[in-house]
């Protein structure tokens, strides 16, 4: 009997108790979760419970960690934005904003700021900036060096001048955030000052200063139009006058002309009056007159003392 019972233990008991064992330590090992899986836009900082952080950084793929001896955190490598504004609606695809950035212009007047800064981190260096910061890298890193950088930059200029010297502020500020960025293994992608508003009475000096520059220029085209009329004017005057005396020689050109035709056809006639012409003429007079008479003489002519009768003979 005690033999069947200690071949029972060998065959069913012992390798049931080895599962069992097993078993018991698989469950511990994964309830302590060994393994990590890591999405690809993300980075995972190992540390131990003793207090130093492996310089490594776990990129994505399935890792394996001590339980009980390393911790892991992540950190997140995608691409960032601050939004700085106090019209976040303004801005639907930011989730998270912060307020309006408040500077001074050179000339100690007010200067409201909407900002957006893009940032990513080193994806190779994540672990020296939780060893720096933690995860307070935002808070304690890249919000206030933004802060101070674009009120640095903007005190630069005069009120009146930030409007027009506003792609230099943009790039003064991008130049000096981006080496800063990159000594806390930080990576800035982009700065954008998305407007600037000022205080009430500058604007008001802004619009009042708009109005007169506008009327100004209607001013000045009105003059410029007026003279321009003017001038009109005095071409068309010009021109007028000059037809008029166009008109004038043209018609001085054609009496002349005209009286010379007449001054060469009473040339060309004088030359056909010959003596023989002129005898002919005569005689042409005298049939003619002859042609005309009806025989009957004239009873009185005129003489010195009145009229004279004629006394016909031939009666």
């Amino acid at each position: 009997m005690v033999t069947i019972i200690n071949s029972f233990n060998n065959k069913v008991v012992k390798p049931v108790k080895y599962l069992l064992i097993l078993f018991i330590f698989v469950f511990i090992v994964f309830s302590l979760n060994p393994l990590v899986v890591i999405d690809a836009w993300q980075r995972w900082v190992v540390f131990s419970k003793f207090g130093w952080v492996k310089q490594n950084v776990l990129w994505e793929w399935i890792h394996f960690r001590i339980p009980l001896i390393e911790e892991i955190t992540m950190m997140d490598v995608r691409t960032q934005k601050i939004l700085f504004t106090d019209n976040p609606e303004r801005y639907p695809d930011i989730k998270y904003s912060r307020a309006r950035l408040e500077s001074a212009s050179s000339d100690l007047q007010d200067v409201y700021i909407d900002a957006i800064v893009t940032y990513s981190l080193d994806q190779n260096n994540v672990s020296k900036i939780y060893q720096t910061v933690w995860l307070d890298y935002d808070s304690k890193k890249v919000i206030p060096r933004i802060i101070d950088s674009i009120k640095t930059h903007t005190a630069k200029f005069k009120v009146s001048e930030i409007l027009t010297n506003r792609e230099k502020i943009k790039t003064n500020v991008e130049a000096e955030l981006t080496e800063e960025f990159a000594s806390q293994w930080i990576i800035l992608e982009w700065v954008s000052l998305t407007n600037f508003n000022f205080n009430a009475e500058f604007k008001k000096s802004i619009e009042e200063k708009q109005i007169a520059e506008q009327l100004k220029e209607k001013e000045s085209y009105e003059l410029d139009r007026i003279a321009i009329q003017a001038q009109q004017k005095v071409k068309q005057a010009e021109a007028e006058a000059e037809a008029v005396i166009k008109k004038a020689e043209w018609e001085k050109k054609a009496k002349i002309l005209n009286w010379e035709g007449i001054e060469e056809y009473n040339r060309l006639i004088r030359q056909q009056i010959t003596a023989e012409v002129i005898d002919y003429k005569k005689l042409e007079n005298e049939f003619s007159a002859i042609n005309k008479w009806n025989w009957e003489y004239p009873s009185t002519y005129m003489g010195t003392g009145g009229a004279i009768p004629i006394i016909n003979i031939w009666k």
